[in-house]
């Protein structure tokens, strides 16, 4: 139970899996932690590295909400097929089998939560988001398509806890001089812009 004013946002990334054994987030887990620190103005981030396991949702990323009692959660995890910094607002009640975790595994089942509920949405300021983003230099959007790998799951899973909660997908990085993906510093920019404005409104 807390006992501060303060707020408290839990920030992730994920570690490499099958199709990416460079995951810009985990880099940017570890930068923002040094850029930013562990306390803005009234607010606490907490930055953690989420093992891309299906295993993990329960033996890590659940028990993180349950200690932390954070007021909000960011993800960002990446997805090779994007151009853009993706907020993603939605999370669909599936687990299609596109690729095995970094363990080999696969869902054991076709759907998140045997419920007849299909999607959950955030209610974190996606717009605030995407703009701060935007002013970084970023390309960037709204998304109501989070997949259906670990990034969708974990989604689902924290707005399903109840805790105001948001994912960002970033592109993989640019492979050369005529790839238009933004480079590593611009995305990390637009974390710090996402996180600034976030803690801007918790406040």
């Amino acid at each position: 139970m807390k006992t501060s004013d303060r707020k408290t946002v839990l920030v992730t990334g994920f570690s490499p899996f099958p199709g990416a054994p460079v995951n810009p987030t985990e880099r940017l887990m570890r930068r923002l932690a040094k850029r930013m620190g562990a306390h803005q103005s009234g607010v606490d981030f907490v930055f953690h590295v989420l093992p891309t396991t299906w295993a993990g949702r329960e033996e890590v990323t659940d028990r993180l909400r349950t200690t932390l009692l954070p007021d909000a959660i960011v993800h960002f995890g990446v997805d090779g097929t994007r151009r853009t910094i993706n907020i993603e607002t939605r999370a669909v009640n599936k687990a299609v089998r596109v690729r095995p975790d970094a363990l080999g595994k696969a869902p054991v089942r076709p759907e998140l939560a045997v419920s007849q509920e299909r999607s959950r949405h955030s209610i974190l300021p996606a717009a605030a988001l995407r703009d701060a983003a935007l002013a970084a230099g970023a390309p960037a959007r709204l998304s109501t398509n989070a997949g259906t790998y670990l990034c969708n799951a974990t989604l689902w899973d924290s707005i399903g806890s109840g805790i105001a909660s948001i994912f960002v997908h970033v592109p993989a990085l640019p492979k050369g001089p005529r790839d238009t993906r933004p480079a590593y510093p611009v995305i990390e920019e637009a974390a710090v812009r996402i996180l600034r404005e976030l803690a801007r409104r918790l406040r």
